[in-house]
């Protein structure tokens, strides 16, 4: 099946609807030589990435602790209670 819509190039267009007034703009694409300094096509976000470097949100630095147990955080807190009652000279 093949449709066809026929517009008359002497009739005006039709308004934008409520969605397309009130929406979000439409994403255009920026031309090339915009997108960074080297016209390559790669994106630069101002950190400097090179190849092979790691960056960008969601890096845990350090790594993940392991949980502790309860006889570790019992040893913190008697470490603590120790130090609180000692008078400050």
């Amino acid at each position: 099946m093949k449709i066809e819509i026929v517009v008359d190039p002497a009739r005006a267009a039709p308004p934008p609807t409520l969605s397309q007034r009130v929406g979000p703009a439409p994403v255009t694409a920026a031309p090339a030589a915009q997108n960074n300094a080297n016209g390559n096509g790669a994106v630069r976000n101002g950190r400097g990435g090179g190849a092979g470097k790691r960056g960008g949100r969601g890096r845990k630095r350090g790594g993940e602790r392991p949980p502790k147990t309860a006889a570790d955080l019992d040893a913190e807190m008697e470490d603590y209670s120790t130090t609180q009652e000692a008078p400050a000279a």
